[in-house]
């Protein structure tokens, strides 16, 4: 009983891995991208990895971030991307993790791309933040995602928005001690919005990067109230996730860009969007009933403005 149990567990993570991450290979997250682009999405491209034991690994990442960004150059699509400096060697020396970031920020520069350095755990918030505001002064087309469940997020963003540094708002995907994180979802989503509207008004070029219908929906009426254009922000989602209501707002004008990950490595981020979404699950358990596309069942957004009176 125990055996089939750990069977069933490892197909149902296996099912949940097929819905939200493009597959292993490179030209399965470039299949992925160019079919979002066929329907007015953008992308960001997310090779999987993180805590890399050796300098050969995150040499290894590097390399396979510069054969990315060539490969989107050659084939016109529409997509950035996005590491983790983790797999780029921080737990092993910050010179090392900035060195690879500079590399392939600098080569996503010389092919008119960027990249997005994404937070990861508390532990390394303060270095991140560090090594891309170094990196940013020579490399202006890369940007950061900041956490709305930390205390600090506010003045962090404030920091960034100073250095007209592009910010990716997101709620935050780990667990972390209630000394420096908000513990209820009520206190996260309060300060996600807070932290929202300053990059709205003030910020350059922010993602907002939630699920949330309300939090989106207040985005678009902030916009609208305050006269900000539709193409100077954009909403932010992952792969496999509300895919109609990426659609609607894509086909509203507003600019929709999803996170495409890809890779072997692909068991931690599939744990934490697992705890970080428990829905996710009945995702994955409908569609072993019903393997067809489940579009028409997801939820529709509320409210959808018209374009404001104010906008030129």
């Amino acid at each position: 009983m125990q055996a089939f149990v750990q069977r069933f567990q490892k197909g149902l993570l296996a099912l949940f891995a097929k819905r939200y991450i493009a597959g292993t290979e490179r030209s399965d997250a470039l299949r992925t991208a160019r079919s979002l682009n066929d329907i007015g999405i953008s992308a960001t491209i997310d090779h999987l990895g993180e805590n890399v034991k050796s300098q050969d690994e995150a040499e290894s990442a590097v390399k396979e971030y510069i054969n990315l960004l060539e490969d989107i150059k050659n084939s016109r699509i529409d997509a950035a991307v996005s590491l983790k400096l983790t797999h780029m060697g921080i737990g092993l020396s910050e010179q090392l993790a900035e060195k690879n970031a500079g590399v392939i920020t600098k080569r996503a520069l010389d092919l008119d791309n960027s990249v997005c350095f994404d937070m990861e755990g508390s532990a390394y918030t303060q270095k991140i933040i560090d090594i891309f505001l170094r990196l940013h002064k020579a490399y202006p087309n890369c940007g950061i995602a900041i956490q709305s469940c930390l205390y600090r997020s506010a003045e962090d963003v404030r920091l960034l928005i100073n250095e007209k540094a592009s910010v990716r708002l997101v709620k935050g995907a780990y667990k972390e001690p209630p000394d420096i994180a908000f513990a209820n979802k009520i206190d996260v989503d309060k300060n996600f919005g807070i932290v929202m509207n300053e990059l709205l008004l003030k910020g350059h070029k922010p993602a907002i990067a939630t699920h949330d219908e309300r939090l989106i929906n207040e985005a678009l009426k902030f916009a609208g109230e305050n006269s900000i254009p539709k193409d100077s922000f954009e909403l932010q989602m992952l792969l496999g996730i509300k895919r109609t209501m990426q659609k609607m707002l894509a086909e509203g004008g507003y600019k929709v860009r999803v996170y495409v990950p890809y890779g072997t490595e692909w068991l931690p981020y599939a744990l934490r969007r697992l705890r970080e979404r428990k829905e996710n699950i009945l995702f994955v358990v409908r569609d072993i009933f019903d393997p067809r596309p489940s579009l028409s069942r997801q939820p529709l957004l509320r409210l959808l403005p018209s374009p404001s009176r104010h906008e030129p």
